[in-house]
């Protein structure tokens, strides 16, 4: 199969940093040789139908949509697609939230590969094109299937173990990534100790360490309830019964914990030593700002998830914009589609979580589109370029990780290209992803 190009028009085009151009037309092409698909020329309609290598181009109107770059989905665990959305109990609390999790994993593989497909399936179909996805308990099925899958991103490999066993998951974790050899197609392997509720200091300290030797991106979930800030800070509360009933729990559990510190000042000096990427930070006052701030950690915020658990009763609103303007990478994602609101899940897109920003808080709609593309890439290790749509001129092509359209006759005409898709409903049209066209 040949290289084919070809030229996609519409109302216009725009990306992290605003419009592109308007009428705008975007110039790509896919070469089965090239390890990714290639952006030719983008901006006005008329200059991009004039470009040379738009003579042979298949020209493809897309009457009434925005051009956008692929999305990025820094925060997702694609292995639980097959439990679909469930309410939320708040008088079972998060704890009874994660037995449920728990109960429902699958443990046959096919059908654990099957889940992890049609994870894909949702999230190609929302324009996620990259993802930060959380394999589960070294489980070799996830993995194998997002590297298969065309899409680019990490494969966080996650684990649990506190007080004496933190040693041993060490070495358990690391014969795993052993087996898991070198890798595959667009998809790196991360870890991810699950939580400071759940991973003691010691194996956070190990998998730092373990990014510096082997250069693996590193993630974990932080500062998501007030049951994870009391664990923190006393020791006490439902994840230390949570501990208990699974069996994990021993006394020197208490020598890490218990010392009067919220999550972020416990996890302080870990996220110096490594770029960590963390999901959530619903609980976060000055003092942990400043060490996001000083750390360079990125945050991966899941706007849904955090009203699914209502965790602004507890914190008040989240404090992404407060972080932004210090200077901290905030990235967009989806957690499971098990936080999703049914109505909302036919899809596993950072689109919806951009619309809903948007609609909350009035968020400026380029600053969602960056959390939800160029900063997504950072906290991934991405190139951001692969997530934008300025070409960068003269007869080169660069490397492009996905094109989708959003149509944006129904969100009104006032306000940017970006506020009208902001405005609008339904899922995208996925014009490209790394593994080629999306017909």
């Amino acid at each position: 199969m040949s290289k084919e190009v070809r030229l996609f028009r519409g109302i216009g085009a725009a990306d992290a940093r605003g419009e592109v151009a308007s009428p705008g037309a975007v110039l790509v092409s896919v070469d089965p040789r090239a390890d990714w698909p290639e952006l030719i020329a983008s901006g006005p309609a008329e200059a991009v139908s004039r470009h040379e290598a738009a003579a042979d181009a298949r020209v493809v109107n897309l009457d009434g949509a925005v051009l956008l770059p692929g999305l990025v989905n820094a925060h997702t665990h694609l292995d639980l697609t097959h439990i679909g959305p469930r309410p939320f109990d708040p008088s079972a609390g998060f704890g009874g939230w994660a037995r449920m999790i728990v109960n429902q994993r699958l443990r046959d593989s096919e059908a654990l590969r099957e889940s992890v497909r049609s994870g894909i399936n949702l999230s190609i179909a929302g324009g996620v094109v990259a993802v930060g996805d959380i394999s589960g308990v070294m489980q070799l099925e996830p993995i194998r299937t997002l590297q298969d899958s065309g899409m680019a991103g990490v494969s966080f490999v996650e684990y649990f173990g506190v007080g004496a066993r933190q040693e041993e998951i060490a070495n358990r974790v690391a014969t795993f990534i052993d087996r898991l050899g070198p890798p595959r197609g667009r998809i790196r392997v991360g870890l991810q100790p699950h939580a400071p509720y759940t991973a003691g200091l010691r194996l956070y300290d190990w998998t730092a360490r373990q990014h510096l030797a082997r250069h693996l991106p590193v993630c974990t979930h932080l500062a998501e309830t007030a049951s994870e800030r009391e664990f923190v800070a006393r020791g006490t509360g439902p994840f230390r019964a949570f501990l208990e009933s699974m069996g994990f729990w021993d006394d020197s559990v208490l020598s890490e914990v218990g010392r009067d510190r919220t999550p972020l000042e416990h996890l302080g000096p870990i996220l110096r030593a490594a770029p960590w990427l963390v999901a959530h930070v619903n609980d976060c006052d000055d003092a942990g700002m400043r060490v996001l701030a000083e750390s360079g950690t990125s945050v991966a915020y899941c706007p849904r998830s955090s009203w699914y658990f209502r965790n602004h009763e507890a914190f008040g609103p989240h404090r992404y914009r407060d972080m932004l303007r210090s200077g901290i990478n905030v990235c967009l994602g989806t957690d499971s589609i098990v936080n999703l609101p049914p109505s909302e899940s036919a899809t596993l897109s950072t689109l919806d979580e951009m619309r809903y920003l948007f609609r909350r808080d009035g968020t400026d709609a380029s600053l969602l589109m960056a959390m939800a593309t160029t900063n997504g890439a950072r906290a991934l290790g991405l190139d951001p370029a692969l997530f934008s749509l300025r070409a960068q001129g003269g007869p080169h092509a660069r490397p492009l990780a996905g094109l989708i359209a959003v149509n944006v006759t129904r969100g009104g005409h006032d306000g940017t290209l970006l506020d009208r898709v902001m405005r609008s409903s339904g899922p995208p049209r996925v014009l490209l992803t790394p593994r080629g066209w999306e017909e």
